[in-house]
């Protein structure tokens, strides 16, 4: 099973995701996974000055993105995710669906990045996006794909 430390010290109350939602997305994640034990995960919301800052600094690349996922070497504690409300909200509106679910979007593409998924080349992708799309799919979320 997967279990997370979520940081939401940043958000207003009906900003904050319900714990009850989180640990529905990581169960989902978890089953999908086939996780065996317990692992961690960190999750923390940061502001968009510092995500435009560790994109820039990580990925080379000098623009605010979503979700950046920093993966560990421990076997049970397995990265950070760090999201951007502020980017979720934005790309929730576009895709027409509720902040929430953006962010369980974003908390499940995270996920699969720390579980060594990428989607950097098209081969990658085949495998990881079917993957995300039967998590979401489980979680009544529609997928951007």
């Amino acid at each position: 099973m997967i279990e997370a430390e979520l940081n939401q010290s940043l958000l207003k109350g009906g900003q904050r995701m319900p714990i009850a939602q989180l640990k529905k997305v990581l169960s989902a994640c978890s089953r999908a996974l086939k996780v065996k034990g317990t692992v961690y995960v960190s999750i923390g919301f940061i502001s968009k000055a510092q995500m435009r800052k560790l994109n820039r600094q990580w990925r080379g690349k000098d623009r605010v993105t979503d979700v950046l996922s920093f993966e560990l070497d421990g076997e049970q504690m397995k990265g950070e995710i760090l999201l951007s409300y502020d980017q979720a909200k934005i790309q929730g509106q576009e895709m027409g669906h509720s902040t929430r679910d953006e962010i369980s979007f974003l908390i499940v593409h995270g996920i699969l990045h720390l579980f060594g998924y990428d989607h950097e080349k098209p081969n990658d992708a085949k495998k990881m996006f079917p993957l995300q799309e039967k998590i979401l799919h489980s979680l009544t979320i529609d997928s951007r794909l």
